[in-house]
């Protein structure tokens, strides 16, 4: 799941020499935000917020003088996983997509909640189970035969963390045609490590 499967390529961009003015009603015609600026060239030089709009008093000014550097952004061969705690952790909306030292996209918040939810299986036809694993143990594998006898196909599979000594695994299914059978020779086969 990298950005580049996700990422929205057309991004409207604006260039430096635009002005305050301009950019004030592109921002309003469209109801952006923010609006990344960028050389000719495709070189990302800055952003500019509504919030730094309202800072501005000359309409005439070249919006470069109002707008901020950015600080972060990601490349196409990165992961969503990246983008998203690049997000999480500054509090942002949308990343810009570099590559080359070129603007070649943005990825919102959305893009990456979708590409992280389509690689967990979300919103497939699946059955979520959850099983408690010793830390350090076989116990996964002992999982995973139960499934593989059973002829049950695994859409995706995600651990939940560990407390205690334990880990709790949720792991999303295809192919069960008895749940409360497949839970009972999970735990069953789990008792026995």
């Amino acid at each position: 799941m990298n950005v580049e499967r996700h990422m929205q390529r057309d991004a409207v961009t604006a260039l430096p020499s635009a002005t305050v003015g301009t950019i004030r009603r592109v921002m309003d015609e469209h109801g952006f935000g923010l609006l990344l600026i960028s050389s000719e060239e495709g070189r990302l030089e800055g952003f500019v917020t509504r919030a730094s709009l309202r800072s501005a008093a000359d309409d005439a000014a070249a919006i470069k003088t109002v707008s901020h550097p950015v600080r972060f952004a990601v490349s196409p061969a990165d992961t969503l996983e990246k983008a998203a705690l690049i997000m999480l952790d500054n509090r942002l909306v949308l990343l810009p997509v570099v590559a080359a030292d070129r603007l070649v996209g943005v990825i919102t918040q959305s893009e990456v909640l979708r590409g992280l939810a389509a690689g967990l299986g979300i919103g497939r036809t699946a059955t979520r189970m959850e099983i408690t694993l010793r830390d350090g143990s076989d116990d996964l594998y002992r999982a995973f035969d139960v499934l593989r006898e059973r002829g049950v196909h695994i859409v995706s599979l995600t651990d939940h963390g560990a407390s205690d000594g334990r880990r709790r695994v949720i792991l999303r299914l295809q192919g069960i045609p008895d749940r409360e059978a497949l839970r009972i020779a999970l735990e069953e086969r789990l008792r026995e490590g």
